[in-house]
């Protein structure tokens, strides 16, 4: 860990965060700020993560959030995930949700809520983080098909994007089912979002419409 001057880590990242987005910036700020309680070790990670025990027959409700906000301590895998936040989900909101933060949050909400539902479904515990990182590199590879990406010493194309990110993550230690969480739900919002609507037999039909009432909170377009 880094006890040396643990001043210089925050400045660092509030350089950062101050550029982006309304939504990725709050995604940054919440994680950036559990990565600085955790590395100092003011907040235990035990405390964070997934546990559907704790959530139900202990009322421990701000696992259902924080699991989705911790990246990691100061580390590799937690600079790794910044990056790809910074790089990919704020040209997300930026371009394909340009004016459109509402639609942006609720995409991630409906996400974060698919996510939790496979979770309990599966029986799995942990942070899902990762899922909905992923969830939002696949939307964004989608939405941008002809684009090309250079990642690492390679390009690729924007479709593969969330899936060499992945692989790259596996590397440093990520977990596989995360992955093909966040993979399929991406997956599954993209479909109804932006293929099934378009079909003479959806007649309109938006599964992942957004809220007029959180459209007027964040002034957003009608």
């Amino acid at each position: 860990m880094n006890r040396g001057n643990p001043h210089l880590v925050p400045a660092g990242i509030v350089a950062i965060i101050g550029h982006q987005p309304p939504v990725t910036r709050g995604l940054l700020f919440a994680s950036a700020s559990l990565m600085v309680l955790c590395t100092l070790e003011i907040v235990s990670p035990f405390t964070l993560y997934l546990n559907w025990q704790l959530i139900i027959y202990e009322l421990q409700l701000w696992r259902l959030v924080t699991c989705f906000f911790y990246l990691g301590t100061f580390s590799l895998p937690y600079c790794w995930n910044t990056w790809v936040l910074v790089h990919y989900c704020s040209s997300l909101e930026e371009v394909a949700f340009q004016r459109k933060s509402a639609e942006y949050l609720w995409m991630l909400v409906c996400g974060a809520g698919m996510i939790l539902l496979l979770t309990y479904l599966f029986g799995s515990q942990y942070f899902v983080s990762g899922a909905l990182i992923d969830l939002m590199t696949y939307l964004w590879g989608r939405r941008n098909p002809t684009a090309r990406m250079q990642v690492l010493f390679f390009t690729i194309r924007a479709p593969y994007l969330p899936w060499v990110l992945s692989w790259i993550s596996l590397l440093m230690g990520g977990n596989v089912q995360d992955h093909l969480l966040g993979l399929v739900v991406g997956h599954t919002y993209f479909f109804f979002e932006d293929v099934y609507p378009l079909m003479s037999t959806s007649q309109g039909f938006r599964l992942f419409r957004t809220p007029r009432i959180l459209k007027m909170v964040l002034n957003d377009p009608d």
